[in-house]
């Protein structure tokens, strides 16, 4: 009887951890449905579908991750280890596809700035979704190669998930706090990409994007309530995502920054 007490403890606290990233999927879905809806959801309900179609794919695809990431965190939750695995390659070929589209779109707000005369703007701006899309890339690779190191997998993914939240995070701040609820009317597209002014400084989508990293430190909160301590693996991710973070503001101004996003427009053409 007490050999069956002292099993059943951990089979608890593992099962509690388990349904904590299942529901920390779901917030990050949450999150991702509510950020876009003002500019993307909504107006796509009311028959105004995005007309850009490189950033209807990409954001198709970013929302997908998400819905994805729910999925095999509910796989884990119901004991399907083996199903989580196998569907891991429809994961792989999706952050693939997210990178790629997510480069595009980076690529073609660049181009819509310039067109408007914003091209230094532009240029600036654009290191705000290639670092996302970089850090999201080096920390789903790092998951991948910890595929059997579960404990690291869970938190480098959720910590993947984490910087590309931004640009949800970002939309109601921009409609809600910046603008009032006063959105312009749009221009032949549904999303800020409308707009026909320049983008934003990169040092004013920081706030949005340390909200984001706060998934980090949710995780990190849960790790030391229910294990004593911070795995190590938020402390990589963590502090990897918030230097990339405060390193991209000084160095979207340089003209090394400037040369790399030419070259980078230049290559789409």
């Amino acid at each position: 009887m007490t050999a069956t007490t002292t099993d059943a403890a951990p089979r608890a606290a593992a099962a509690a951890h388990t349904r904590f990233y299942l529901w920390m999927a779901v917030a990050m879905a949450a999150t991702a449905f509510l950020g876009f809806a003002p500019t993307f959801w909504v107006p796509l309900a009311q028959g105004v579908p995005e007309r850009i179609a490189v950033v209807a794919i990409h954001g198709a695809l970013f929302f997908g991750w998400t819905l994805f990431l729910i999925f095999q965190a509910q796989l884990i939750v119901s004991g399907n280890t083996a199903r989580h695995r196998d569907t891991g390659m429809i994961g792989i070929s999706l952050a693939t596809a997210m990178v790629i589209f997510g480069g595009l779109a980076a690529i073609n707000a660049a181009k819509r700035a310039i067109a408007l005369g914003f091209g230094d703007a532009g240029e600036s701006f654009m290191i705000v979704p290639l670092t996302a899309l970089f850090s999201f890339a080096v920390l789903v690779t790092a998951a991948i190669a910890n595929l059997r190191r579960s404990e690291w997998h869970k938190r480098l993914m959720l910590s993947a998930t984490a910087v590309i939240l931004d640009a949800a995070i970002a939309r109601p701040f921009i409609a809600y706090i910046v603008m009032g609820g006063h959105l312009p009317p749009f221009h032949g597209t549904v999303g800020l990409a409308g707009f026909n002014g320049p983008p934003p400084p990169v040092a004013g989508v920081l706030p949005p994007a340390l909200i984001g990293l706060l998934f980090i430190v949710a995780g990190m909160g849960f790790d030391w309530r229910t294990l004593g301590k911070v795995h190590p693996a938020y402390w990589w991710a963590g502090g990897f995502a918030l230097s990339v973070q405060i390193l991209k503001i000084p160095f979207s101004e340089t003209a090394l920054w400037h040369a790399i996003a030419r070259f980078i427009i230049s290559l789409a053409g």
